[in-house]
């Protein structure tokens, strides 16, 4: 349903506020209409030379820093800490994805209108390299109906100065979850098993952030040491593994190609014994035909010393007709070799499997269609595309939906036939 949106100044003191800072913008603000989406709006004010700024900027992460700047969600002020462009490969499109940081929360409804959740931090994400903005949606339903996906996450659109920047995905921030579910320490694993980020908030537990580092670098240590049931046993006792093989398979059934650093690790205390559970992220880059491992010379786990594949070919001669996607890290490199956690996986895959169907399948895209329908109804957003890795149309996206819908059928019915389901 589309809506005329007339932007507005609520209460005497923001009108108050809006009287002052308004000679601070060339661009008039007393007004504003535009068809808009049925969605949460959020909209970035700041001054023409901060907003040429931020389309211009390539390959640098700031925060925009400047005095005349407010942040509105659905027409109200938020009280704005800090708003940071984010990202890696996002830096480069004119779209940028945002780290929101706010001085008191808000209240976002969830997705069905069931509940609402309060936030101080999210993630507002761009989907610059989301095909058709399905990407994300479809891959974050499926790992919540397995239980992997503990985020709060909605479409919402994103506007600066009055433009639209189009559809962006509102993420709650790894880092506010983890602090509010029992835990001290969170790490985004990086390449070969780096921490590329980490969070340390200790409360009550008294353990110190190197030890929390340490139970972490334990699990890759024990890989070329250990093997068999001794080795599942010591990976088990650090890090939730029926989580990790659920995650593993998720991501066979996806054709995950951005594959090692997309992960969180957060730290929980299980009868005094540090261990991990997962928070997945980033799917912007599944459905891919190979993963990212294949025809590079970096980013491949060197503990068993270097390994190269030139093609999807070298990685079945290594380690067979396997369901795993991904072995660009040496934990999933392991468990593809080793028979003891390879069956401790397939085993896994077949508890998967129970909560994967199709009709979850249908479920996910009926969703995801109904939630980006809106967006699609409204030109000037999706027009936004233009300045993504690809355009897209209505007909482009639900085209992609019936495509892709069928194809994760085919890769389940695949799934199932071979683990004898």
């Amino acid at each position: 349903m589309l809506q005329k949106h007339t932007y507005q100044w609520p209460g005497s003191c923001t009108r108050l506020l809006l009287f002052l800072v308004l000679p601070l913008f060339s661009s008039c603000y007393e007004e504003v209409v535009l068809t808009e989406p049925d969605a949460d709006l959020f909209e970035l004010v700041v001054t023409d030379d901060m907003e040429r700024f931020i389309y211009e900027s390539r390959d640098t992460s700031y925060s925009v820093n400047s005095e005349q700047r407010l942040l509105f969600l659905n027409g109200n002020s938020v009280q704005l800490d800090e708003i940071r462009v984010r990202g890696k490969s996002a830096l480069d499109f004119r779209r940028k994805s945002y780290a929101v940081f706010l001085h008191e929360p808000v209240l976002i409804e969830s997705r069905d209108g069931a509940y609402t959740k309060q936030l101080t931090r999210f993630k507002l994400i761009a989907l610059a390299q989301d095909h058709t903005y399905i990407e994300n949606r479809i891959s974050f339903g499926i790992l919540e109906e397995a239980g992997l996906m503990p985020l709060f996450y909605k479409f919402v659109e994103f506007r600066i100065n009055g433009a639209t920047q189009g559809v962006y995905m509102l993420i709650e921030d790894p880092e506010q979850y983890y602090r509010e579910n029992d835990s001290e320490y969170i790490i985004r694993r990086g390449y070969n098993h780096g921490i590329e980020d980490a969070d340390y908030f200790p409360s009550f537990r008294f353990i110190a952030e190197e030890e929390y580092r340490k139970r972490f670098q334990e699990i890759y240590q024990a890989l070329p040491r250990l093997e068999g049931n001794e080795l599942f046993g010591y990976i088990s006792e650090r890090l939730d593994a029926e989580q990790y093989f659920f995650k593993m398979g998720i991501d066979y059934l996806l054709m995950n190609g951005d594959y090692t650093d997309e992960v969180y690790l957060y730290a929980q205390l299980e009868e005094d014994t540090i261990r991990y559970k997962l928070i997945p992220w980033d799917y912007d880059d599944i459905f891919s035909e190979q993963p990212h491992e294949v025809g590079v010379s970096w980013g491949i786990g060197t503990i068993y010393g270097k390994r190269t594949y030139a093609s999807m070919q070298d990685i079945i001669d290594e380690i067979g007709e396997k369901l795993v996607f991904s072995i660009e890290d040496d934990l999933d490199y392991t468990i593809a070799l080793d028979p003891v956690l390879y069956q401790a996986y397939n085993n896994a895959l077949e508890r998967l499997t129970v909560i994967l169907d199709n009709d979850l399948i249908d479920k996910v895209f009926d969703e995801t269609e109904k939630e980006l329908a809106t967006f699609y109804d409204a030109p000037a957003v999706i027009d936004q595309s233009m300045y993504d890795r690809d355009p897209a149309t209505r007909k482009m996206w639900l085209e992609n939906m019936t495509e892709k819908k069928l194809l994760l059928k085919e890769r389940l019915a695949f799934i199932n036939q071979t683990t004898g389901k």
